[in-house]
């Protein structure tokens, strides 16, 4: 594993061929018990959550995903196309590189069960697949409790997440309270992921940045739909028109009069290759931006 201070980036070759090298014939339903939080008296979330804030490495050695244990990568490009105030790769023409996992929160992956949906994104601040560089990751989710949504595509994600409720929910309480508790712990607040590690991306160091407070994914209409009921079936990149699966990147910084945020269209994610598979959800990892102390 690599340590912070020696990190030197990765190629998105290589993170790409690793996640890619050992797809799944048949898809795994990973579990989470309260039980798979602790190991005798030891809380290995709370390890596994400091891991994600100081751990840089993009490929890591085999571990155990121990909130969203199912997922699925997809490939494609980060791109920015429209005017913002903001730097580095939320800045207008920004092209990038991009692996993304998407997952469901706990253990049910199929339309008619509760789902909380996740987006987990690794941007690589270049559109040439054999340049090692750092990445900068970012998440968002759409309600932790989940919802009945019948297509992954119908949900919008963000990196401030409402904490909903339902009878599922109720359900999963002590599972859900850990994990809540434990990121709080880890890092004073589990609801939001800062995004300033994109908006310094491609800076020169120490150089000032501006980023947006919050942003939002969501899947553009004209990608069209899928039917499967395992969302990893849904969003296989075949079922879509042309290969494709385009996600809109929307930021904001303020509230409208009616508490919605002022969000903004900036840009897109589209996404051309898919696959689920061990790497996937064993050997690839998100770093959780720290909070900035203001």
């Amino acid at each position: 594993m690599t340590s912070g201070s020696s990190y030197q980036g990765s190629t998105f070759k290589e993170v790409r061929d690793q996640v890619f090298s050992d797809p799944y014939t048949i898809l795994p339903q990973g579990k989470v018990t309260l039980g798979s939080f602790f190991r005798g008296l030891t809380n290995v979330l709370f390890k596994a959550a400091l891991r994600t804030l100081d751990e840089p490495a993009d490929i890591a050695p085999y571990f155990q995903k121990l909130v969203h244990p199912n997922g699925i990568a997809l490939t494609g490009t980060w791109n920015i196309a429209d005017k913002s105030p903001y730097s580095g790769y939320f800045s207008q023409g920004s092209k990038g590189l991009i692996i993304v996992r998407c997952s469901t929160a706990l253990s049910d992956t199929t339309r008619g069960r509760y789902r909380a949906f996740g987006f987990a994104g690794k941007l690589f601040p270049t559109t040439d697949p054999s340049k090692r560089v750092k990445t900068a990751d970012f998440f968002a989710i759409d309600v932790f409790a989940g919802t009945k949504a019948a297509h992954y595509t119908d949900v919008e994600l963000t990196n401030d997440t409402p904490t909903g409720f339902n009878i599922n929910a109720l359900r999963n309480f002590a599972n859900g309270l850990v994990a809540v508790l434990t990121f709080r712990r880890a890092d004073g607040n589990n609801n939001f992921r800062p995004l300033y590690p994109i908006a310094e991306l491609g800076l020169p160091e120490g150089a000032a940045s501006v980023s947006p407070r919050w942003i939002m994914i969501r899947a553009w209409p004209g990608s069209g739909k899928s039917e499967k009921a395992d969302f990893r079936e849904e969003l296989k990149v075949e079922n879509y028109v042309d290969q494709t699966l385009r996600f809109e990147i929307w930021v904001a910084d303020a509230k409208l009069p009616s508490g919605a945020r002022d969000v903004k269209r900036i840009g897109y994610i589209d996404l051309t290759e898919s696959v689920a598979s061990e790497s996937c959800d064993h050997r690839l990892s998100f770093r959780h931006p720290r909070l900035k102390k203001t």
